[in-house]
């Protein structure tokens, strides 16, 4: 008797150590559990906001107040431009929405959003930037208050694939996953700070490893090769050869808005990705991030739109638009938008897509807060 019950609790002990020891899953062998599935229709409207930068500092009651005017904004011109009925669909929040935040505003800002949600009818996506892991939070708790927001498409897996927000939303015929894809959003992490405590301080880029281009590809194949718009927070190195090719070697490529500052590290042979140069052949038709504060140039290069999203609300730095500026290339982003008064370049990015072979629209959206009246200026790309 002694002797079985020795080896009973052998084999339960080896089977627990077993347990321990199994790594997380392959990502390929579980590409539905990346899917979140929403109804298709002609005129989808896609928010981007980005770089919202909730901090120590920030108070919310003056960002709300803000958030509140933008998204009124927003859903008045939808149903201007669209007709009644037309509303924001899916709200993509393309990172650094908070830097050394506490859990306070974490709270706050998932609270604001379900609010929001409920008041416009729309789901929202977040993903990581860099400074999201810059936290007085742990992540990992900021992970699970998306994961339980009624309103928020999130998910994380046990797996080997790279980064925290891979997920893909597909646009399907009824909203779920009996009838086909119509359209797919991808949302990727685009990486940097890696971070699993509280009080991370350490600053860091990086890019799309390959490991994620292989799963969006598979994600594609699964989806039956639709469409595809990707969002993620860190551009890629596609973003400055596009640049290169306009700017020095003088190529005749579709672009627009404003180009200001930098593309972090990109061009850096440490940061280098596929990504772009893969998707492109499997049903990518644009991509769309933030980071660059300065920045929301927009580029047709190699048959993918890559754009940056305006800058979202007042919070750390954003460009001054000079009508009478002598920098060459404000002055050329002055040209593009035909605006003639000052302003700031903060705002969002609207993109509606019009049919299901592909086709899109997109606009930009200035909105400063003045005393004398609100400035609110829409330029279509």
């Amino acid at each position: 008797m002694r002797k079985k019950l020795l080896c009973f609790l052998l084999a339960v002990l080896t089977a627990l150590s077993l347990a321990g020891c199994a790594g997380p899953a392959g990502y390929s062998d579980h590409l539905q559990d990346y899917v979140f599935t929403v109804r298709y229709h002609d005129g989808f409207n896609v928010l981007q906001l980005t770089d919202i930068h909730w901090n120590a500092n920030t108070s919310t009651v003056r960002s709300t107040a803000y958030l509140d005017k933008l998204f009124k904004e927003c859903s008045d011109h939808i149903v201007k431009t669209q007709g009644e009925g037309a509303k924001i669909d899916l709200v993509e929040i393309t990172g650094d929405m908070f830097m050394l935040a506490n859990v306070y505003h974490l709270n706050t800002f998932i609270e604001y959003f379900e609010k929001k949600a409920g008041e416009y009818g729309f789901l929202y996506a977040p993903i990581w930037g860099n400074h999201d892991r810059h936290s007085l939070y742990n992540p990992n708790h900021l992970a699970e208050k998306f994961k339980n927001a009624p309103h928020c498409l999130y998910c994380e897996q046990n797996d080997d694939l790279y980064g925290r927000s891979n997920y893909v939303i597909n646009l399907t015929e009824d909203g779920t996953k009996n009838t086909p894809a119509v359209w797919m959003i991808a949302n990727l992490d685009s990486g940097a700070s890696f971070s699993e405590t509280e009080l991370s301080v350490f600053r860091d880029y990086d890019y799309i490893r390959p490991d994620q281009t292989d799963w969006y590809i598979k994600e594609q194949e699964l989806a039956g090769n639709v469409p595809a718009i990707a969002y993620y927070h860190i551009p890629q190195d596609e973003c400055e050869k596009a640049w290169k090719a306009v700017t020095e070697d003088g190529a005749d490529l579709k672009n627009k808005f404003f180009k200001l500052e930098g593309f972090a590290d990109n061009g850096n042979e440490k940061y280098a990705s596929d990504f772009i140069d893969k998707a492109k052949d499997h049903g990518l038709k644009a991509a769309f991030m933030g980071h660059a504060h300065n920045v929301d140039w927009t580029v047709e290069y190699e048959g993918v739109v890559l754009g940056f999203g305006v800058k979202t609300g007042a919070e750390l730095y954003y460009a001054h638009i000079d009508v009478n500026s002598d920098d060459k290339y404000m002055k050329a982003g002055l040209e593009s938008v035909g605006i003639n008064e000052n302003f700031d370049l903060i705002g969002a990015s609207l993109v509606t897509i019009t049919g299901r072979y592909g086709s899109f629209d997109l606009e930009h959206l200035y909105y400063n807060e003045r005393e004398n009246g609100d400035f609110a200026a829409w330029v279509k790309w």
